[in-house]
């Protein structure tokens, strides 16, 4: 037989998602600290980092999705942010990659060269994010 899902249903493995993704995260942790000799700083801070990355996409795809209706200034705001870290970060790095950063420095000096590098491509990431958010009237992959 087939199961009709409701609108706010969730798969039944959603849970072990999670849980696994909790395990996983502080077995890495631990295997950082006691066998890649990693700093206790930095593994309870990047421990710290990812639970909270972990929480907010709980809360994206969780929680948000117990509501009536999606907020449309909530799903610009992941398009934009999801575009400026993932697709600047992209063209951060094939600008470093390319020489231009290079070029950069030589015409304009260190400090100037720096702060476009720095800005320039996380910015067009953003405009690139929320033009593909517009595409799709700001629907999240996989949601209702």
């Amino acid at each position: 037989m087939s199961k009709v899902k409701t609108k706010g249903s969730k798969p039944r493995w959603w849970k072990h998602l999670w849980i696994a993704v909790l395990l996983t995260t502080i077995a890495s942790g631990v295997v950082g600290y006691l066998f890649l000799r990693v700093p206790l700083e930095r593994t309870v801070g990047g421990l710290a980092l990812t639970f909270l990355m972990i929480g907010f996409a709980y809360y994206i795809r969780i929680k948000r999705n117990l509501w009536l209706r999606p907020s449309m200034k909530m799903n610009r705001g992941l398009y934009v942010l999801l575009g400026s870290s993932s697709i600047g970060f992209g063209l951060w790095v094939v600008l470093g990659l390319s020489g231009v950063g290079r070029l950069l420095t030589n015409y304009l000096g260190v400090w100037p060269s720096l702060i476009i590098s720095f800005t320039v491509p996380y910015i067009i990431g953003a405009f690139i994010g929320d033009w593909l958010g517009r595409r799709r009237n700001y629907r999240l992959p996989l949601c209702p």
